[in-house]
């Protein structure tokens, strides 16, 4: 992706913060920074979904849950894309928190579909033990 060179002024708070979060995830101070105004931009684009850092890594999530988007968004698809069986299947979860998981996901479909791809695909454990289970011994 090619990028522009923008001057921009910074308070001394905020670049130390980023200067600080740069140095501790070993990326460069422009890297980070790049991120964290996506990330408040798809947050304005879409409220109710906050960001949050998991051990795979930064991951869209909905407000007032822990749940991340692409969670509802498995059920969702599992469920014949219907809003009525999504609140179902998550009683607990306030329309506007479906809504929320909804847009983000009309946002950034490509996003929440790869994630879901990944976590329907078996681990290489479960893979081993499949490919394993099917040989007999003699």
């Amino acid at each position: 992706m090619t990028t522009a060179t923008k001057t921009l002024r910074l308070r001394q708070a905020l670049r130390s913060e980023i200067d600080r979060i740069a140095k501790r995830s070993r990326r460069s101070f422009s890297e980070v920074t790049q991120d964290l105004i996506e990330e408040a931009l798809r947050m304005r684009k879409c409220p109710g979904i906050y960001f949050a850092d998991e051990p795979a890594g930064r991951e869209t999530k909905i407000a007032g849950t822990g749940l991340a988007v692409w969670e509802v968004i498995a059920v969702y698809k599992a469920v014949s894309k219907g809003e009525r069986a999504l609140q179902a299947r998550f009683p607990w979860l306030t329309e506007a928190q479906l809504k929320a998981a909804l847009l983000y996901y009309r946002n950034y479909p490509d996003e929440i579909d790869t994630l879901v791809a990944e976590n329907e695909a078996p681990s290489p454990e479960v893979s081993r033990a499949e490919i394993f289970g099917r040989v007999r011994r003699a």
